[in-house]
């Protein structure tokens, strides 16, 4: 009768532990990023950036609806910014990113991912149950990728917006929320981190965050006229990764900034 009870009470256990999740094992302490500014390039009108991608030579830009409404933008090498497609308050705009010449652009709140073409075109809508911060694409993959304002990444089909997988962002052994602006690199992910002068470059696999700039430095190559506009505004943070992959350097910069930075993240 003992021994019956003493196996049978080994069986239940072996089957417990086996059902159980699988903890994942500490991501190493991420290394730190430093980034050198190559050019500062003045723009010609502020935009409150919500996405932010090179395509072609020009950069497109999803702003949001403060400060002048949701718009796409388009941003010629020289700073020149022309409207695409003006918006209003009819929603507020997110993250942004092309794919085979579509112009995906996320909502804030209003659970809509709108499909334009090059010109703002609108093509169609798809549905999306989370909140619309950040977006990137895969490329040659055919996957979007999108973040929430939680410490979760996910994995989208640019058909229908249906959730493939989602990964969760971790520093150490600490889950990192506020995943905002994003753009894919080389198979990582750059992300600015909301309310924070960071950028955090992430294992897309892992979830680990594996390097983090902190990008205060910036501050020192604004104008005192610009840090004065800047400053007046809590709202107006550093959010904006752009990846320019045919000269290898990236454009940064922030919610209406009146320049952007392109330059080099080290190491890469």
């Amino acid at each position: 009768m003992f021994r019956s009870h003493f196996f049978a009470s080994l069986l239940a256990l072996a089957l417990a532990l086996a059902a159980a999740p699988v903890q994942a094992a500490d991501c190493p302490a991420p290394k730190a990023m430093k980034f050198t500014v190559g050019r500062t390039i003045r723009l010609s009108r502020l935009g409150f950036t919500e996405g932010f991608e090179v395509h072609g030579a020009d950069i497109y830009e999803s702003t949001g609806s403060m400060f002048g409404g949701s718009r796409l933008m388009r941003i010629a090498p020289g700073g020149k910014v022309t409207t695409v497609a003006d918006f209003g308050e009819k929603f507020f705009g997110e993250g942004l990113t092309i794919v085979n010449d579509q112009i995906y652009q996320l909502s804030w709140k209003d659970h809509v991912v709108f499909v334009y073409d090059l010109k703002g075109e609108l093509l169609r809508s798809m549905r999306n149950d989370d909140e619309g911060w950040g977006l990137t694409h895969i490329p040659g993959a055919n996957t979007l990728v999108y973040s929430d304002g939680s410490n979760r990444l996910t994995f989208a089909d640019p058909k229908n917006f249906a959730t493939l997988h989602t990964v969760a962002v971790r520093q150490g052994a600490d889950p990192l929320p506020m995943i905002n602006e994003l753009e894919w690199v080389d198979g990582k992910i750059y992300a600015n981190i909301f309310e924070t002068p960071d950028v955090v470059r992430i294992d897309p696999v892992s979830g680990c965050v594996e390097a983090r700039a902190q990008l205060t430095d910036l501050w020192g190559r604004l104008t005192p006229a610009d840090r004065a506009a800047i400053g007046a505004d809590a709202n107006f943070v550093l959010n904006g990764i752009a990846w320019d992959g045919a000269h290898k350097q990236f454009y940064l910069t922030g919610k209406q900034w009146p320049v952007m930075f392109a330059g080099r993240f080290s190491p890469p």
